[in-house]
């Protein structure tokens, strides 16, 4: 069942992994793609999860506007979190790729993150941390 659902995302809590899963369907900007990190964050925190897994592939380019308050922001929150592992299925845009990856470089001194081409890829990295 999902925990947040819209139109441009879907989150749920992945019991095997104990892992906050991202899926985003569509382009997200603004609200939609703000209030999804954030709904996403909140589940972290009532589970005390380690985990997060984010499935970029179809997410597209962000705006600068939305990277900026995903680094000045929803990092510093996040990275204060219980979080300690991060996994993202890169976007299939060569363009968004550029952007995930700038946010990557970024994370805190207690979490890891990978990015990965295949889904179940990331799932295996998760699984073995």
């Amino acid at each position: 069942m999902a925990y947040y659902e819209s139109d441009e995302l879907t989150i749920e809590w992945d019991t095997t992994l104990q892992t906050v899963v991202m899926d985003w369907h569509n382009f997200a900007e603004g609200d939609a793609y703000r209030d999804g990190l954030n709904a996403g964050l909140e589940l972290v925190e009532e589970k005390n999860a380690a985990n997060w897994l984010a499935d970029l592939r179809n997410l597209g380019t962000l705006r600068q506007a939305d990277q900026e308050w995903t680094q000045n922001d929803w990092h510093p929150r996040a990275f204060e979190s219980t979080l300690k592992n991060i996994a993202i299925v890169q976007p299939e845009s060569v363009v968004a790729n550029l952007s995930v990856e700038e946010l990557v470089a970024e994370v805190g001194d207690n979490t890891t993150s990978h990015i990965f081409d295949d889904r179940e890829d990331a799932r295996s990295w998760l699984q073995e941390q």
